[in-house]
């Protein structure tokens, strides 16, 4: 059975600092959608907020950046890290040459959940390498073109 498990990046400064954490950091855990009414004296606001569970932290609500939320895909690496949406991986493959001998090459590809996973065959998994992500290395993206 695949473990479920999510990430994001921390987004109220508050939680980060009692947590003894920073914004911006990853938090991984289950995931909760909060579409609640908020009252308050100066009437009422809906809520639109995105938490992890946290786990290691007794199960506390971290609220996290909507955009930055990922899902572990249920594979891990060639170096045995787990493979979550939105994170850069290198797949590795060799190409024979005519003398006989082999040349890596290695393409990269952005982990998406649904198409990433449901478009390749699930043995190429076993040569990947993950080497960022889209939030924390943007500057890959640029690399891979």
């Amino acid at each position: 059975m695949r473990k479920i498990l999510f990430r994001g990046k921390i987004k109220d400064e508050r939680r980060a600092k009692e947590l003894n954490l920073k914004v911006g950091d990853w938090v991984y855990g289950y995931y909760f959608h909060d579409e609640g009414i908020i009252i308050h004296k100066r009437g009422t606001k809906k809520n639109d907020s995105h938490y992890i569970i946290n786990t290691p932290y007794k199960g506390e609500f971290i609220e996290v950046e909507k955009e930055t939320i990922g899902q572990f895909t249920g594979i891990k690496d060639k170096n045995g890290k787990e493979i979550f949406e939105g994170d850069i991986v290198k797949s590795y493959y060799y190409i024979p040459n005519q003398d006989g001998t082999e040349e890596e090459k290695y393409d990269m590809k952005i982990i998406n959940f649904n198409e990433t996973l449901c478009k390749y065959n699930i043995d190429m998994f076993e040569n990947l390498e993950v080497i960022g992500n889209i939030y924390d290395n943007p500057e890959l993206l640029e690399e891979g073109e």
